[in-house]
């Protein structure tokens, strides 16, 4: 029963993104990432950067055991063993092999993100990296989707939403603005506002919720102007939604 307090209390935070829902939401997210760890085993892609070393693209494999992370990161100058590594309360750290000088990599997973900083030979930066696979179609509608006004290019949509988590319904309402594919805009509820961006592609809407650093993602299908769908905090907490339109 408290976790599902907790979780209820979580999943409030992102959807409204308010400034107090912020700070909890941040307590709630370290609460729940030591309940259950995100799986961090996989493929990623992404950037190290720093002032003397400019930018690197990396592709990284990383497999976690019980918190032991093994694997190897492929740099244009070759691959880099990684030798040794923990995951452990919401916290990666790295060690690889950059040619006999060992480098180290401190970072957290930010929903489909590894983000932090890394070591080497006394030069230090940043680094982040994107799990391989969560991407978004780009193929353009055969069927665009009905508009509230406005051209064919530009509109705005207006909708009054619930989540469900664990039987309980949490009411919020959501206002968006359609250009082409791309769709940003506000949720609101009585605690506050929260901004949003994604795509809608045909009947298809997927955008991102960011609160303090926490990803949540909303995808939904509209018909007959109404939207239903799920809505997810990778490897937190998973729920469904829908929307009518105003």
């Amino acid at each position: 029963m408290q976790s599902r307090r907790i979780l209820t209390l979580f999943v409030v935070a992102l959807l409204i993104c308010g400034p107090s829902a912020v700070s909890a939401a941040s307590l709630i997210t370290t609460r729940l990432a030591q309940d259950k760890p995100a799986d961090i085993t996989g493929k990623y892609e992404g950037l190290a950067k720093s002032a003397a070393i400019g930018e690197i693209p990396l592709k990284v494999e990383i497999k976690n055991e019980g918190g032991k992370l093994t694997g190897k990161i492929d740099t244009s100058q070759g691959a880099l063993a990684i030798t040794g590594g923990t995951y452990a309360d919401g916290k990666l750290v790295m060690k690889f092999d950059a040619g006999g000088t060992e480098g180290t990599v401190t970072a957290k997973p930010m929903g489909d993100k590894i983000v932090g900083e890394f070591e080497l030979g006394g030069q230090t930066g940043t680094i982040e990296l994107k799990k391989v696979g969560a991407t978004v179609a780009t193929a353009p509608p055969t069927n665009p989707p009905p508009t509230a006004g406005g051209s064919a290019g530009s509109s705005t949509l207006e909708y009054e939403c619930a989540a469900d988590v664990d039987g309980q319904s949490l009411a919020f309402s959501m206002k968006l603005k359609v250009e082409g594919q791309t769709v940003t805009g506000e949720t609101t509820s009585a605690m506050g506002t929260g901004t949003l961006k994604g795509t809608l592609i045909g009947d298809k809407l997927s955008f991102v919720l960011d609160a303090g650093g926490t990803a949540i993602t909303m995808n939904a299908v509209l018909k007959d102007g109404k939207l239903t769908g799920e809505f997810e905090v990778p490897g937190q907490a998973k729920g469904k939604w829908e929307g009518k339109k105003k």
